[in-house]
């Protein structure tokens, strides 16, 4: 071969490795693009995506640092940590710049867009083996997942963005208007309204069945005010064999007490074990929660939520392996619900609310509440009583702020702090986003 043909091939092999490399370049995906053709579109691919959306639900959602800012705001647990961030978070004092906050508005929104491009797709799925039921199933699951995450997401930040369509490009975000907490309450109920019909009637208590949808809905009632509605979906849980109490306390996981709970495993661990475990744990029950559990005329058998180690330290027993279940939803809170709904409905049962109450108290071996007590003293006894049941799960903080008792309980009498400012950069993307009132521009 001569030197004009060696040259010439040279030359032939760079224009080829440069045209690929110009080729695939140009092919990368955008950095702004969601890309999804062609990722459901069977059977397989379409239950895999509803896995993704439990998984985004219980890794991102309901993930270790969510559940740390929601318990350390209610007041009785505190973190060992004792950085600045935490500091904001005890003392009602956070900036829409901490970074938490942005972390959990992403997370919220990016399992609702899992769940979007299931409800688009799903129902154009042809494959043979996914039976009429099997697709109505994974439709029903996606609309409830879709109504936790707003539900959880508008009860944290107020007024926010609904989005219903895929989001497929970053411009598919910008200049939706925010909406109202109460029309996001109305959205949730649309979706568990919509997934009620499409969901299995069978008990599986780690995916959305029909039951998942009236507890779920009776939470929703409660926040709305929409107390005969609540009492009624409540009934339906407790009416069903699946769901009742045991007594003695244990932990709900696998057992008729768990409505809906996330599983784990080795591949994929529970994040809020460490939060409560080992040497480096983050959190810990406050010693005015641990002496209410280990009361036997308040905790009783739900001492074992806070125990005291040989160091003297309190130790959070709610999740006792790094792959225990955790819980979204229980059949004792359906018993609590009930009981505050008839209390604040327009013609009320309080003997029926005193019972419910006395359902959970004695299954935890705790001393029945006496029948004489008035509407008033009815209603903080079940404040107390959720206080306790669930010690150690993100409830105490929404329920203070949902039944207005800031101002008495947290000594925050600012109705601008009870939501999470929208995070700086969020509004810095998007000028059309309004921040909450009582946070300024910060």
């Amino acid at each position: 071969m001569n030197i004009q043909h060696k040259t010439l091939l040279i030359l032939s092999l760079i224009i080829v490795v440069f045209s690929t490399s110009c080729k695939k370049f140009l092919e990368e995906t955008p950095y702004d693009t969601i890309p999804d053709e062609n990722t459901i579109y069977d059977k397989s691919s379409a239950e895999a995506a509803v896995r993704g959306a439990y998984r985004a639900l219980a890794s991102l959602n309901y993930g270790a640092g969510f559940q740390n800012t929601i318990l350390q705001s209610g007041g009785d647990v505190k973190s060992l940590n004792n950085a600045q961030t935490d500091l904001n978070v005890i003392n009602y004092d956070l900036r829409s710049d901490i970074a938490f906050l942005s972390t959990y508005w992403g997370n919220f929104y990016n399992t609702i867009n899992r769940t979007n491009h299931i409800i688009e797709k799903v129902p154009g799925v042809t494959d043979i083996k996914l039976t009429a039921a099997q697709r109505d199933q994974l439709l029903g699951e996606a609309y409830f997942i879709r109504a936790i995450s707003y539900f959880d997401l508008g009860r944290t930040f107020g007024n926010v963005q609904i989005f219903l369509t895929p989001t497929r490009v970053v411009a598919d975000k910008l200049g939706v208007k925010q909406s109202t907490q109460a029309e996001v309450y109305a959205q949730v109920l649309d979706d568990l309204n919509k997934a009620e019909p499409l969901l299995q009637t069978t008990v599986l208590r780690n995916r959305a069945t029909r039951s998942t949808v009236n507890a779920l809905r009776a939470r929703v009632y409660l926040y709305t005010k929409k107390y005969t509605e609540a009492e009624a979906d409540a009934s339906i849980v407790i009416a069903n064999p699946a769901y009742k109490l045991i007594k003695p306390f244990a932990l709900a996981a696998g057992t008729s007490e768990s409505i809906l709970e996330f599983s784990y495993s080795v591949n994929d661990v529970n994040a809020g074990y460490a939060q409560w475990n080992t040497s480096n744990r983050a959190l810990e029950p406050k010693a005015v929660i641990h002496n209410l559990l280990n009361d036997p005329n308040v905790g009783g058998d739900r001492k074992l939520l806070s125990v005291k180690n040989p160091a003297g330290q309190f130790i959070g027993g709610i999740y006792p392996t790094n792959t225990s279940a955790a819980y979204l939803l229980r059949t004792a809170e359906a018993y609590l619900i009930r009981a505050e709904a008839r209390v604040l409905k327009a013609t009320p049962d309080l003997a029926g609310a005193i019972e419910d109450l006395n359902a959970v108290r004695v299954r935890a071996n705790v001393p029945a509440v006496s029948d004489a007590l008035t509407k008033e003293e009815i209603l903080l006894a079940i404040e107390d009583e959720r206080r306790v049941e669930f010690a150690l799960e993100p409830f105490r903080w929404f329920d203070i702020i949902r039944t207005g008792r800031a101002a008495a309980v947290f000594n925050l009498s600012d109705p601008g702090k009870y939501i999470f400012p929208i995070p700086a950069g969020e509004i810095l993307a998007d000028r059309s986003l309004e921040q909450n009132p009582g946070y300024g521009k910060n």
